[in-house]
């Protein structure tokens, strides 16, 4: 799983499929593969987890981009709450803003995102002779086909002291949720069992923090419980696909890992789940559920209120929130009680596998559960403190002056009519947010296809046009003369091909400077397009050199426009320290007509006019050649 660091595989094709593999552990496994080391086994393919370590305490998985990114920004533009960071191709994970919602994960397609847990920390852990294992549900189907007696066994095998199912959390958790839905049945509550909502309220929404309910996850319920059964000294590890509570530190776990490092810690002591016996070789923890179902809440709660409920509400998306704050905080009485998941449970985390294998995982866990027992499970009187309340987390991105903010809008540019684009596909839902999250590092122009279409628009501007005289290129002379000949020579109509020269212009730029060179040359640009009409053509030719394709002139008209040009630049100066300066032009004319039908080249029209250009340079300059009245029509 590319999406949680080391992965089993079946090598070869139908990896997908329910069934044991040829050889070696065999898993059959949803999730696709991504690391950089991997190390072969018979039949399978193991891709070994990095090396892990803390984080300010806080115990979870890490997220991170290792040297496969292409920089593609997929995972910027789906990031929910702006924990990626952008600077120029560098494309980082910014540990403390990351919730762990995973969407980065199946986003890229390069293999970049590493995902890991307290690998090194929990052989470490392991070795203390008190280690004990929490496990969620969802292992019994990342394992499949070993049965869940195997993976006790296994678990057992590899050193564990005991094994605990969420199952336990669950039902702690879910006596607490019916404690509050009946002592305030009207006021409006959030579920609160997914780290990922409340880590998102916290950090984008924290206006519903109010509306969460304060209850522990189960998976943290459940290491309060254990540990205070047996004992402050036991040393607690949680696997799963994601982290074990949004309040997960290092007072209620030792070390967090996934099933990926779980299954490399099978490995690393030769233990095979598959090879374990399948009756539990040690007391079975218990596994039943009584008043729960699968994420900690009540069953009661959920058959009682169906979807048409006035009181209960069920969303799923970290999208529902916005709506759901606007809802509360307005008239909260109206919702009732709000079971907000990011996904359909762990199951549908991102990180467990592709979305398509979702309901195959979900028949396969459905098949794996017990039947619910008659009696509580877990006396819920001896439980621990399962409250819990929130904190707002602030970002750790700098903030950013608004004329920043601006200044990359205005690279947005807006519609036509004015008005903000907000088209989304930034990943954002305004162009405002977006400009802010570019401002402070979160997010690239790269990701705005209105920015990248105005880039691509100048490029191909610029491509055509020269960036200083505003005049066309050399490719575009090439191309519309080529064009306009073909015409000639098809209607009979005519063609003048006028080639400018600028008089001792190198002098100009050695005694006065380029700038006063690019001014003249910007001048004498705006007298070129001012002397021809709109069908007309202005090229520049090289450095100091214009060409023009004057389209069906006739014969004495292509000698007055080329007058014209040289009389406005004889008379343009431009202002230096000394006073003034100006330049004079030298143009050579060269004149094909259609009627004639004859089978005329560019590069013959062109030598034509290069060599009337010559002859007015060796008259001294500042004229024109053929001279009016002169033999123009071939």
């Amino acid at each position: 799983m590319s999406m949680i660091n080391i992965q089993v595989m079946r090598s070869g094709p139908g990896s997908l499929s329910p069934f044991r593999a040829g050889g070696g552990f065999g898993y059959v496994s949803c999730i696709r593969a991504g690391f950089r080391r991997v190390r072969r086994i018979p039949g399978v393919t193991i891709a070994v987890c990095l090396t892990s370590q803390e984080r300010n305490g806080f115990l979870g998985l890490r997220f991170s981009i290792n040297d496969s990114c292409t920089s593609c920004m997929a995972c910027v533009r789906v990031c929910p709450v702006e924990a990626i960071s952008v600077s120029g191709q560098t494309v980082e994970i910014v540990e403390g803003d990351c919730i762990e919602c995973g969407l980065c994960v199946p986003s890229c397609h390069h293999e970049a995102i590493d995902v890991v847990g307290d690998f090194d920390l929990c052989r470490d852990t392991l070795s203390t002779g008190r280690a004990v294992l929490i496990l969620p549900s969802e292992a019994n189907v990342y394992f499949y086909p070993a049965t869940p007696e195997q993976i006790l066994n296994a678990c057992y095998e590899t050193g564990f002291s005991a094994v605990y199912y969420e199952q336990l959390g669950d039902e702690l958790v879910a006596h607490e949720y019916q404690r509050l839905w009946g002592n305030e049945p009207k006021r409006a509550w959030l579920r609160s069992t997914s780290p990922i909502v409340v880590n998102y309220c916290r950090t984008k929404l924290p206006e519903l923090l109010p509306f969460l309910a304060p209850i522990v996850t189960p998976a943290v319920a459940l290491a309060r419980y254990v540990r205070q059964i047996e004992g402050a000294e036991t040393r607690i590890v949680y696997a799963g696909v994601g982290a074990p509570g949004f309040n997960g530190d290092r007072d209620v776990f030792d070390a967090s890992i996934s099933f990926d490092e779980l299954e490399a810690l099978f490995e690393s002591t030769d233990v095979n789940p598959l090879d374990q016996p399948l009756t539990m070789t040690r007391m079975p923890p218990e596994r039943r559920r009584h008043l729960s179902v699968a994420g900690g809440l009540p069953r009661d709660m959920l058959e009682e209120n169906r979807q048409s409920s006035s009181r209960f509400r069920k969303e799923r998306g970290l999208e529902s929130l916005a709506p759901i704050a606007r809802a509360v905080l307005g008239d909260e009485s109206s919702l009732g009680f709000i079971d907000i998941q990011p996904f359909e449970g762990n199951l549908g985390h991102p990180a467990y596998g592709p979305p398509e294998d979702l309901y195959w995982r979900k028949d396969l866990a459905e098949l794996l559960e017990l039947s619910p027992s008659a009696e509580p499970v877990v006396d819920p009187e001896s439980a621990p403190d399962l409250s819990i309340s929130f904190d707002q987390v602030v970002s750790e991105s700098a903030s950013v002056e608004p004329a920043e903010i601006q200044r990359i809008l205005d690279l947005i540019g807006t519609t036509p009519d004015g008005r903000a684009w907000n088209t989304g596909s930034c990943g954002h839902s305004t162009c405002i947010e977006f400009a802010s999250a570019v401002a402070r590092g979160r997010s690239t122009l790269a990701l705005c296809p209105i920015y990248l279409g105005r880039q691509y628009q100048r490029a191909a501007r610029d491509a055509l046009h020269d960036s200083l005289t505003g005049a066309f290129t050399f490719r575009v002379l090439t191309e519309r003369l080529d064009e306009e000949l073909s015409r000639a020579s098809r209607t009979g109509t005519s063609i003048a091909l006028l080639f400018v020269d600028i008089d001792k212009f190198k002098p100009i730029n050695d005694n006065y400077g380029h700038a006063t060179g690019n001014a003249l040359l910007v001048g004498i640009s705006e007298i070129l397009h001012e002397a021809v009409r709109s069908t007309d053509i202005v090229c520049r030719y090289g450095g100091d050199e214009f060409v023009l394709i004057l389209v069906n002139p006739d014969r004495r008209g292509a000698g007055r426009v080329a007058e014209e040009i040289r009389e406005n630049t004889e008379a343009f100066k431009v202002p230096v320290p000394e006073g003034e300066v100006g330049v004079t032009l030298s143009i050579g004319v060269a004149y094909h007509s259609g009627i004639t039908q004859s089978n005329l080249t560019r590069e013959e029209l062109m030598a034509e006019a290069d060599a009337s250009l010559y002859v007015a340079k060796a008259q001294g300059g500042n004229t024109v050649h053929p001279a009016i009245g002169g033999q123009l029509v071939r």
